[in-house]
């Protein structure tokens, strides 16, 4: 039979502090990982404002994968404080041609008789706007580029 007093004694003692196992480090460097990329992303979206694009761009005409007609006009509109200019399918359109609208920020370019595109080319085409800040100058810019189909 077993001793009633060596049975109170084994219960009655104190346990040995648990050690960090090694699955317990990895779980908090999981979770510390997942908390910093929680942050990236929550950066990310808060200086596009969650649009996937810059906090420079207000407005893209026309807007992404959109239809348009020949002689409608493209563009950008800036935030306050920046400038840009236009290209079409990898080519620059000509400063002379280029619409600006310095008090909105905006840019545009629309086809028409004696422009270098009097009607845009049907099918798919791509814009790249190049933007930076006023007080920087283009030489330090940034560029979004975005697609549209004339029908």
């Amino acid at each position: 039979m077993t001793d009633p007093a060596a049975s109170t004694t084994t219960s009655g003692a104190a346990r040995p502090p648990r050690r960090l196992q090694p699955r317990h480090a990895g779980y908090v460097a999981l979770v510390a990982v997942a908390a910093v990329a929680l942050y990236f992303v929550y950066q990310l979206a808060a200086e596009d404002g969650g649009t996937g694009q810059s906090s420079a761009i207000e407005q893209l005409y026309p807007t992404e994968e959109a239809q348009i007609l020949q002689q409608d006009r493209i563009g950008i509109d800036l935030a306050p404080g920046y400038e840009g200019s236009l290209a079409l399918n990898g080519d620059p359109l000509p400063d002379d041609e280029v619409m600006l609208v310095p008090e909105l920020n905006q840019v545009f370019y629309q086809p028409g008789p004696g422009q270098t595109f009097e009607s845009w080319p049907a099918g798919r085409n791509c814009i790249i706007a190049t933007f930076w800040r006023s007080e920087t100058g283009p030489g330090q810019s940034s560029s979004r580029a975005w697609c549209f189909t004339v029908v």
